[in-house]
């Protein structure tokens, strides 16, 4: 069943049972009431019957016993001052009828009489109700039995007014309720139903589909949570279609980048197999080889770097920065003096927390990216400062920039924003991708700031503590 019927159902029998509960109870309290008062004024007129008939048959000369014709004409006498509605009747002491005002006759005579004070009851004969009453009448002059018969349809026919009205208002109750229970599933279930044409929507592929919160109840939160789930799950999706779209760049770029050195490779030993050529020629087609061979050679001790660096677990040492400036120094001479490159360095004393060969292999990268950007007679600043939260490093140049748009690609393997400049200075595009995976190694920060036509600057900020 579904959840707007079991609302509606619950409410509507639990509001008609409340009712109809409650309603019998306010209906009983006052005929209750009202038969209880009735009952009471029945025995006050049983009593006050008992001393009348009592002090008139004591108040008999000594020694006169009374007979039944006295004791009637007494009672009748005595009757007159009850309300119209009572019967009564007169036993004598065998328990025969000596009075009777209207045929009736007790069905308490038989009874046990518990006390002097009488007995009671509440009877229903030919669809009228009655309080009957029953007591025992002893005097100096005999002792006789008196019944009285009290009607009380108007009680029970009040009853049955406030009945009457109570079924009808029973109707109008449970109509009423029945709207109100209808309009109440109907808004409760209104998020409930938004939530699942929402999940619907998210598995036919529809990840921007959002609920609107409304409220500030569980059914709130429940959307609430939703919503985080859908948002989280766009996230992860719009990052798989990311991670495909570069797994498929990476493959395309990695087989760019065999195939080019690979062509000139069998073109020019193809021309060294099949053709008588100059001993000139013969040099020069051997050089395009070793030259095409060193730079599949670059490619895949850089692949196997880049594979490394993710795989491995390294151990934290301090690392003195004024060493690793020096060894910085000492490593890149060769690579920027062909372009007259200078590298100005300008590293504080300070500690950070690494592998000392990852960390050289990382500003060897940058530098060598940083020299692919420059022209002849660039420069490079490396500087390095101590800070609060930590150690913090600072590799810029005066080269070519990045276009902001790249920005964020330029870490992708393979990816080059300049493919033939890279490709004249010998790169593949995987220095910065390695650089970030080193970074991250490190739990350092790695940022790249740069504009095109003004340089680049790469910041990397490492923690102060090991442990961090």
């Amino acid at each position: 069943m579904r959840l707007f019927w079991k609302l509606f159902i619950t409410m509507l029998c639990f509001v008609t049972a409340a009712f109809m509960v409650f309603g019998n109870i306010i209906i009983n309290i006052p005929f209750k009431s009202s038969l209880e008062r009735e009952t009471n004024r029945s025995v006050e007129e049983m009593h006050i019957l008992l001393y009348a008939v009592t002090a008139s048959l004591d108040g008999l000369p000594d020694g006169y016993k009374a007979s039944d014709m006295a004791v009637a004409e007494i009672t009748k006498s005595l009757e007159k001052n009850l309300e119209n509605n009572n019967s009564i009747v007169i036993y004598n002491e065998s328990k025969e009828i000596i009075y009777n005002s209207s045929g009736y006759e007790s069905t308490l005579v038989n009874a046990g009489q518990k006390d002097n004070y009488g007995i009671y009851s509440i009877s229903e004969h030919n669809g009228s109700y009655f309080i009957e009453c029953f007591f025992e009448v002893k005097s100096k002059a005999g002792n006789y039995y008196i019944g009285i018969n009290k009607e009380i349809d108007f009680i029970f026919e009040d009853r049955e007014i406030l009945y009457k009205n109570y079924r009808f208002a029973l109707v109008v109750l449970f109509i009423f309720s029945a709207v109100l229970s209808f309009l109440f599933s109907i808004s409760f279930t209104r998020p409930v139903r938004k939530l699942s044409l929402a999940a619907r929507d998210l598995a036919d592929g529809n990840y921007q589909r959002r609920v609107k919160p409304s409220g500030n109840d569980e059914v709130t939160a429940l959307v609430n949570d939703f919503n985080s789930m859908a948002g989280q799950l766009e996230d992860n999706i719009h990052k798989l279609e990311e991670d495909a779209r570069r797994q498929e760049e990476f493959t395309e770029a990695f087989s760019h980048e065999l195939k080019t050195p690979l062509t000139s490779i069998i073109g020019y030993s193809d021309m060294l197999r099949s053709m008588d050529l100059s001993k000139e020629d013969i040099i020069t087609s051997a050089s395009y080889i070793f030259k095409e061979g060193k730079r599949l050679e670059r490619l895949a001790y850089k692949m196997m770097e880049l594979s490394f660096a993710g795989r491995q677990k390294i151990e934290m040492v301090a690392v003195d920065t004024k060493e690793l400036e020096e060894k910085i120094q000492k490593n890149t001479e060769y690579l920027l003096k062909p372009k007259g490159i200078s590298l100005v360095t300008n590293v504080g004393q300070g500690v950070i927390y690494g592998d000392m060969d990852l960390l050289e292999s990382l500003f060897l990268n940058l530098v060598d990216n940083a020299r692919k950007a420059c022209d002849v007679d660039g420069s490079i600043m490396l500087e390095g400062r101590n800070e609060n939260n930590g150690y913090c490093f600072w590799v810029k140049d005066n080269g070519c920039g990045i276009p902001e748009s790249e920005i964020k690609k330029i870490t992708d393997a393979f990816y080059m924003v300049d493919k033939s400049r890279a490709r004249k200075e010998g790169g593949a595009g995987i220095g910065l991708a390695l650089c970030v995976k080193i970074a991250h190694l490190h739990n350092a920060v790695f940022e790249i700031k740069s504009k095109e036509g003004c340089g680049t600057q790469v910041i990397l900020k490492f923690r102060k503590d090991r442990n961090e």
